[in-house]
Order: C-alpha cells, then structure tokens, then sequence
C-alpha cells in the first residue's frame, strides 16, 4: 500500500525525504504491530494492548506527517484543504479554546465525582438471590 500512497499522493513522499526525521512514525507503526505479535503469543493482553495503542499512533502520525500542510488533497491542488485553509478565524480559535476549558474542567469535575460515589464494592443480602 505504501507504493501506491507515494504514487496518488507525492505530497507524502515529498515530505518524507525533505524531514527524515518522520521515518520515526512509520517504525513506531510497525514496532507496535509487531509487538502486538509477540505480546499475543505470550499471553499478555495489557502489553499487547499498549502495542497496538503505539500501532496506531504511529499510523495516524505517519498520515499526518506525510500529507501535512495539506488536511484534504484534491486531484487539483487549487482545491486541496490546506492547514491555512482550514483553520478558524482568531477569535473564533481564541473563544473556542475558553470554552473547551471550562468544559474539559467541568466534565473532568462530574467523572471524579461519579466514580468517587461509586467506590467499594457492592453487598448483597443474604435475601436477595441472583437471577
């Protein structure tokens, strides 16, 4: 799939071989595959549940990294979605980050809240029965 990727989208190899440094992303991709592997085979879920999570991140940032500044190509460059294009006027950016923190604080807020009145485990009666 990654022949055919650099020849649809240049941009991708382009991007590559101007900053070597994000061959990172695709070696934490296949890091994570292959250590979801491994970590499979030894019966550790948690470890190979990490290893996919890295998997995926590496992936995603490969995606990124590759297409960037572009955020949708188009077969006709003038139309691509760029970064520039795409973002939000300043005080649209500005009002929207002030309002994602008072949000991100108050849901954060009801969790801690939700899971603090539900600890300890549950008794049941010697009456009632489990069906």
């Amino acid at each position: 799939m990654t022949v055919i990727t650099f020849k649809i989208q240049p941009q991708v190899k382009e991007n590559f071989v101007t900053w070597p440094w994000g061959f990172i992303f695709p070696l934490l991709a296949v890091a994570g595959i292959a250590g979801v592997r491994f970590e499979m085979v030894k019966r550790d879920e948690r470890k190979a549940f990490f290893a996919s999570c890295g998997y995926l991140t590496g992936m995603l940032a490969s995606v990124v990294f590759g297409l960037y500044p572009l955020v949708l190509p188009a077969r006709n460059p003038v139309y691509s979605l760029t970064v520039a294009s795409a973002k939000a006027g300043d005080y649209g950016l500005k009002i929207g980050a002030m309002w994602w923190t008072i949000a991100i604080l108050l849901a954060a807020g009801y969790f801690t809240y939700v899971y603090r009145s539900f600890t300890g485990k549950v008794a049941v009666g010697k009456d009632q029965s489990y069906h």
